[in-house]
């Protein structure tokens, strides 16, 4: 990864290369979902759409 400091101080460059290795050895935040719960969602839907579809419509 190249940074460029540009105008900023020792310190800032201190400050800046902490956080970056800080932020290298801490696990993802993001959690990724099960994908397997967006088809079960799609499934469910669709099931929702064929009963619609094929019900006993009154008379």
């Amino acid at each position: 990864m190249m940074i460029e400091f540009g105008d900023h101080g020792e310190e800032e460059q201190r400050l800046l290369l902490r956080y970056l290795e800080a932020a290298k050895s801490q696990p993802p935040a993001i959690h990724t979902p099960n994908p397997g719960c967006f088809w079960l969602l799609i499934g469910r839907l669709y099931l929702a759409y064929l009963r619609w579809r094929h019900r006993i419509k009154p008379q």
